[in-house]
């Protein structure tokens, strides 16, 4: 049985499969899949430029920086979980992370993502000092 995926899914997946190499490993199939589940649960951001997709950003909202590790975990809790996040747009992440900081952030602590290259080690900072630190 072959599952077929919205447009927006497709994009959206191709764009973070293109983008960021340890979703390569996974494979195409397992994205597509993978990014539905935000898609469903509406914790994402994407933003296009003349029609075309520009940007993404897929997040979850959880409780303890455990919670990051597991796959499709989201409590609602007060950690913003960046998941994944790509642009190939010049201002393209500070708009979406604008948008983020204005929408969930106001109703989060930390935001955290993972640090592929320091051993997928957390980073958890709190939402105010990460607003500072990218919206330079």
């Amino acid at each position: 049985m072959i599952a077929t995926y919205p447009k927006a899914t497709e994009e959206i997946a191709q764009m973070v499969f293109n983008s960021i190499d340890s979703f390569r490993e996974w494979g195409i199939d397992r994205v597509r899949e993978w990014v539905q589940w935000f898609v469903n649960n509406d914790r994402f951001y994407a933003i296009s430029c003349g029609g075309k997709l520009v940007g993404v950003t897929l997040f979850r909202m959880v409780d303890v920086e455990e919670d990051c590790h597991e796959h499709y975990r989201d409590t609602d809790g007060e950690i913003c979980y960046v998941e994944a996040t790509v642009s190939d747009h010049p201002s393209g992440l500070r708009v979406m992370y604008d948008i983020l900081w204005n929408d969930v952030g106001k109703d989060s602590t930390w935001m955290a993502w993972v640090r592929g290259k320091h051993n997928n080690r957390i980073v958890m900072v709190e939402m105010n000092k990460a607003k500072r630190r990218f919206m330079r």
